[in-house]
C-alpha cells in the first residue's frame, strides 16, 4: 500500500501545482516559479521513497507524463520531472535531502533567490 499511497500523493501534489486542484480560496501566496519548485521537490521526495519501496522506474516515469491542452501550464516546469524521477532512483541519501537539492536546483534554474523559497 505504501507504493499506491505515495503515487496518489505525488499526483495530488502535481495537480495542485498545476492549479488543477485548488488547496483553498487563498492559496496563491507563491508565485508560479516558487510553486513549481516546491512541487518538483515534493515529487522528488516521493520518488526517492517509491524507489526504495520497489516501484519499478518504468512505472514511475509513466506517472509523470502530463497531458494538458495548454502548454502554458506545463511550461512552468522548466526543470524536467523525468530527470527528477530518474535521479531519485539513484539517490543514496535521505528523501528530505533530495527534496532540498531539487528545490535549490530548480530555484537556480528559475532565477529565484534561495531566500524567496
Amino acid at each position: 500500500m505504501l507504493e499506491l499511497g505515495n503515487l496518489n500523493t505525488t499526483l495530488v501534489i502535481l495537480a495542485m501545482s498545476l492549479n488543477l486542484l485548488p488547496l483553498s480560496e487563498n492559496h496563491n501566496s507563491l508565485n508560479n516559479s516558487q510553486e513549481a519548485c516546491f512541487a518538483a521537490s515534493m515529487i522528488g521526495y516521493d520518488y526517492v521513497i517509491n524507489s526504495r519501496a520497489g516501484l519499478p522506474i518504468e512505472r514511475a516515469l509513466n506517472t509523470v507524463t502530463v497531458d494538458v491542452d495548454s502548454s502554458d501550464i506545463y511550461d512552468t516546469y522548466k526543470y524536467s520531472l523525468k530527470t527528477i524521477v530518474t535521479n531519485a532512483y539513484q539517490w543514496k541519501n535521505t528523501p528530505h535531502m533530495y527534496a532540498i537539492k531539487v528545490m535549490h536546483s530548480c530555484a537556480f534554474n528559475q532565477g529565484l533567490d534561495s531566500k524567496s523559497l
